[in-house]
């Protein structure tokens, strides 16, 4: 097959033929299996993958921390003996079964990183090339290994079993080779329609598209309008409970998550939304905690235990993962998923659920949508004095107001914030609404630039300056070939931005 270049109508075809196919597979792979078996077997895999994601901020021996995440998992690195004498010392910290589970996790890890090296999967390959890569690796595929647990229930309809020591040689595949596969190509779809000079480059071997979304933030976290750590700080103050040192996860803490979830959002009134009955729920099963991480109820326990709290029936069914395929896994932040004719959960999956619906309270309220507006300019002028900007203390001159403006290099740059929301998950469920949405906040922050261009001699005046430079930079990504159009995501990247802007047209 020659190499050639794909647009328009063809180019869809193309990415639709290629998620369906992806989608189809991952279907495929699981049907085989016993659908409890593998609940279980996934699940206490997901449950070793995110100790080892947490440990860089749990393990206080920085000896012990080195000696970790240095650990080579290239086969012909892989040292068995050393890799048993490390566990063996955070035995001594978090117990002899978690031990246990690193150590799997860690000689299947090898096993798939030689895997993903001999079939030419390059950048997966060096993601698990060391510890300290796995969990930057496995952090970034979280969504796409939540997800799988979300479709086994409907998915795997056989009767072969999965066993826990081979899960991650199965899923993980599914997760690299056809998960991130699936986003990328929903993605792609929604590029194609937004940019008219849209192009598929198509190799013997795979193909790439000529633009790109990006819609993760740090630590690979979705955006939303106000991470906790950027209210943590003013809420008031929380009394924790004492939570195990032997434990890198614990009911204690799950509910410790609970408080600082209600004292930092406490401002909004998160005390007068749904969240209330919720949380009060999830309170209740963390005292029911098995091995102080999993709960196992059934459907009739959990009905009453969301009567007794006055959960809606609309909310409470957002609790539990029915998820058909893939692409509608993708969104879930279900707290269960259906398990040996009940609903099984755990500390984390209870925490993520109610994290995720603290946000969906809180979306609508207008005092959150000003305030997270103020904390959002904060954000950026902080980051962009880290990058040798000087903030000033511009707000308002004549009566006309201002979000960020910054200096450097004799020339001002006015900022302007957008934090209008445009769900990224539209892209996967309803992308005609991304669409549209993001077409029409792109002319929107167009016509604010054209308006700050209108203003530039308020500023010139204030500050002494004769150049003026208009930016916009949004909480959420947006799709735009606009180059002074950034999102919050790319914000460590925007000195360097402004400058090839600057030097591209030095007299504009």
């Amino acid at each position: 097959m020659k190499s050639t270049t794909l647009t328009g109508e063809d180019a869809v075809k193309l990415i639709e033929s290629q998620i369906a196919q992806h989608a189809g597979g991952v279907l495929k792979a699981l049907a085989r299996f016993e659908a409890d078996a593998t609940v279980r077997s996934w699940f206490e895999t997901i449950r070793a993958m995110e100790e080892l994601i947490n440990l860089p901020g749990e393990i206080d021996d920085e000896v012990l921390a080195s000696a970790l995440f240095h650990l080579n998992l290239e086969p012909r690195e892989f040292k068995p003996r050393r890799v048993k004498f490390i566990l063996h010392y955070l035995g001594y910290y978090y117990g002899a079964a978690f031990a246990e589970r690193q150590a799997l996790l860690l000689l299947q890890l090898s096993r798939m990183q030689n895997s993903f090296a001999m079939a030419g999967h390059i950048p997966a390959a060096i993601g698990l090339s060391t510890v300290a890569h796995a969990v930057g690796y496995l952090q970034s595929r979280r969504r796409h290994l939540m997800s799988l647990l979300y479709i086994i229930p409907q998915a795997c309809r056989g009767t072969v079993r999965m066993p826990h020591p081979d899960a991650l040689a199965w899923m993980l595949p599914q997760a690299e080779m056809s998960g991130t596969t699936i986003t990328g190509l929903l993605q792609q779809r929604a590029m194609s329609e937004l940019h008219d000079d849209f192009k598929l480059y198509v190799e013997p071997h795979g193909f790439t598209s000529s633009h790109h979304y990006h819609t993760l933030d740090e630590m690979s976290l979705e955006a939303e309008r106000v991470p906790i750590v950027d209210v943590a700080s003013d809420a008031a103050p929380v009394e924790y409970e004492p939570v195990p040192s032997d434990r890198v996860f614990s009911a204690a803490e799950l509910r410790n998550d609970i408080a600082l979830m209600e004292a930092a959002f406490a401002e909004f009134k998160l005390e007068d939304t749904a969240f209330v009955g919720l949380a009060s729920l999830v309170r209740d099963l963390s005292w029911q905690m098995e091995d102080d991480f999993w709960v196992t109820i059934s459907a009739q326990d959990l009905d009453a235990l969301a009567d007794k709290h006055g959960v809606s029936h609309p909310h409470r069914r957002l609790l539990t993962a029915s998820s058909a395929t893939f692409v509608d896994a993708l969104n879930c932040h279900a707290a269960f998923v259906p398990f040996e004719g009940a609903l099984r959960g755990s500390v984390r999956s209870l925490s993520r659920f109610l994290y995720n619906f603290k946000n969906v309270c809180l979306y609508s309220k207008r005092r959150f949508q000003i305030r997270s507006g103020f904390i959002f300019e904060q954000r950026i002028k902080d980051e962009l004095v880290k990058q040798g900007f000087v903030v000033q203390p511009v707000k308002r001159i004549e009566r006309k107001e201002f979000d960020v403006v910054a200096t450097r290099g004799g020339i001002i740059f006015n900022i302007q914030c957008k934090n209008n929301l445009i769900d990224p998950s539209w892209i996967d469920l309803d992308p005609a609404r991304f669409i549209r949405a993001n077409r029409t906040l792109e002319r929107y922050y167009e016509r604010a630039i054209v308006k700050e261009r209108s203003r530039e001699e308020l500023l010139k005046n204030h500050l002494g300056m004769d150049r003026v430079e208009p930016f916009v930079i949004t909480r959420f990504p947006i799709v735009t070939g606009n180059s002074r159009i950034s999102s919050l995501s790319r914000i460590r990247e925007f000195a360097t931005k402004a400058d090839a802007i600057l030097n591209a047209n030095p007299d504009a």
